[in-house]
């Protein structure tokens, strides 16, 4: 499972351009996320990443441990993003994918700005 989370972030997340069969790809339609006491469906999930991709230049994600269980992945993991304004920001994150029929159906995330911007704090669950 850990190559999965891996392709999913290179395809959805590092990727610099908004693809939606990628998010299709690997996210259920059933797919539910809870970040930092935010609920996003799908559809808000779709606009998130959409938001994403217009404040950020360049992303990289470093899982820096994992554990499985069974369809629950569990990392944490760093992700720096480089924003359009040149600026740089970072946030560890710890998530919890659980995966159904081989998508994401659930992540449980909290997100921790530790460098950057405060104004990027809510960068993990902004639509």
């Amino acid at each position: 499972m850990k190559h999965f989370i891996q392709q999913l972030f290179r395809d959805v997340l590092e990727n610099p351009v908004f693809d939606q069969l990628l998010i299709e790809k690997y996210f259920s339609k059933e797919y539910l996320q809870l970040v930092d006491h935010q609920q996003l469906n799908y559809e808000e999930f779709i606009l998130h990443i959409k938001k994403l991709k217009e404040k950020v230049a360049k992303q990289n994600i470093e899982i820096l441990s994992y554990a499985e269980n069974k369809n629950i992945i569990f990392t944490k993991h760093i992700a720096k993003s480089v924003l359009k304004d040149g600026s740089i920001v970072r946030h560890k994150v710890l998530a919890e994918f659980t995966i159904e029929d081989e998508k994401v159906i659930k992540c449980d995330e909290l997100t921790l700005l530790i460098e950057g911007n405060i104004t990027a704090k809510d960068l993990g669950s902004e639509i």
